[in-house]
């Protein structure tokens, strides 16, 4: 069956993880775009809804419970194919690589089905795009629309913040600038844990530090899963911080709320993770310290972001979703100095406030 010029409804289906849905919130914006009055619809798992939840080009989530997060029954995967099989979707978009998750939409009888060819796991899909690595995760994505004819017009990653958050993120970060928020943990998503991704946490100290010396406000951020890489740069920052001039954010937000932050600050500082894309998907100015994960493929699509890598000869590796274990010293990571961070984060600082960065106050 041919793409219809004007569908009557399309799903997106994709699980996970936080920093991949965001991606996919490119093709989401550019599908709106194409087809206005088209109901549109975003199946997603638990761990990753959030990244979507208060977008408004969404008209429906689905929940796909564990399916595409982690391990799950057969009895799940049925479960979900009936769910998306009541709903009598026209089109399905596929942004996955799983012969698994390229199957649900032919097993609940969506006659037209978008998704990537990795390997041959796309037989199920009746428009294949191929993938040809290194590729830009977001482009690939993008790659869907572009294969049914809808060309995109301005491509971009988009979190929409509820207003009464930003309300509320407003007074807990408080007038001081530059608002810098730093990440110093992250690398953990539902069936992998990758703490190479942390640069470390002494770097994070200096960045602190020359924060505070301009008389910004350093925000740290993390989750319960940060703790080890968070408290000492809390330790360290809180021996130099005025009042109000550190603020610990570390198991407070949730990932909503998180948006809402990132959203009021004036940079953000930290590894490829669900933090760093959402700081580029709610257009804060960021710096993106990559390291066993190439910027080639994981570069958020967005303005005002500086992807800082320095490959080692066994870089990267962490490619096709899978890490080199035998990867132990982490020198990519290492190999991104403070010098370079803070040249970029400066020169983002620089573009954000009306006056000089050395003048905040």
């Amino acid at each position: 069956m041919r793409f219809p010029a004007q569908p009557r409804s399309i799903l997106v289906l994709k699980p996970c993880c936080l920093g991949d849905v965001l991606a996919a919130t490119a093709l989401v914006r550019e599908l709106r775009l194409a087809f206005p009055r088209t109901k549109l619809d975003f199946a997603v798992g638990r761990w990753s809804r959030p990244a979507v939840e208060t977008n408004p080009r969404v008209d429906e989530i689905i929940d796909c419970g564990r399916v595409g997060s982690g391990r799950y029954s057969p009895a799940e995967y049925l479960e979900l194919v009936r769910r998306i099989r009541a709903r009598r979707y026209q089109v399905c978009f596929v942004p996955e690589r799983s012969v698994w998750l390229s199957m649900v939409p032919w097993l609940a009888g969506i006659p037209v089905r978008v998704g990537i060819d990795s390997g041959g796991r796309g037989f199920s899909l009746t428009v294949r795009v191929p993938w040809r690595p290194p590729r830009n995760e977001a482009e690939l994505y993008l790659d869907l629309a572009r294969a049914v004819g809808v060309e995109p017009r301005n491509p971009r990653i988009e979190f929409f913040p509820r207003e009464a958050d930003r309300i509320w993120a407003r007074g807990v970060l408080g007038p001081a600038r530059p608002r810098v928020v730093i990440q110093p943990g992250g690398g953990v998503n539902p069936g992998m844990v990758l703490p190479a991704k942390r640069w470390p946490p002494d770097r994070f100290i200096e960045i602190g530090r020359r924060v505070l010396g301009l008389g910004g406000a350093v925000v740290v951020i993390g989750t319960a899963w940060d703790r080890a890489a968070v408290a000492p740069v809390l330790r360290q920052l809180e021996r130099f911080a005025r009042p109000g001039r550190l603020v610990n954010l570390v198991e407070a937000v949730d990932f909503v709320r998180l948006g809402a932050v990132l959203a009021e600050a004036d940079l953000f500082i930290g590894p490829d993770s669900g933090p760093m894309h959402l700081a580029a998907a709610v257009g804060t100015p960021t710096v993106a310290i990559f390291g066993p994960s190439s910027p080639e493929v994981y570069r958020p699509l967005a303005p005002n972001v500086v992807a800082l890598y320095n490959p080692v000869p066994t870089s990267p590796c962490f490619v096709n979703g899978r890490w080199n274990s035998a990867c132990r010293n982490w020198a990519c990571i290492r190999a991104v100095p403070v010098d370079e961070v803070w040249a970029a984060a400066t020169r983002l600082l620089a573009d954000r406030l009306t006056g000089p960065v050395a003048g905040s106050s």
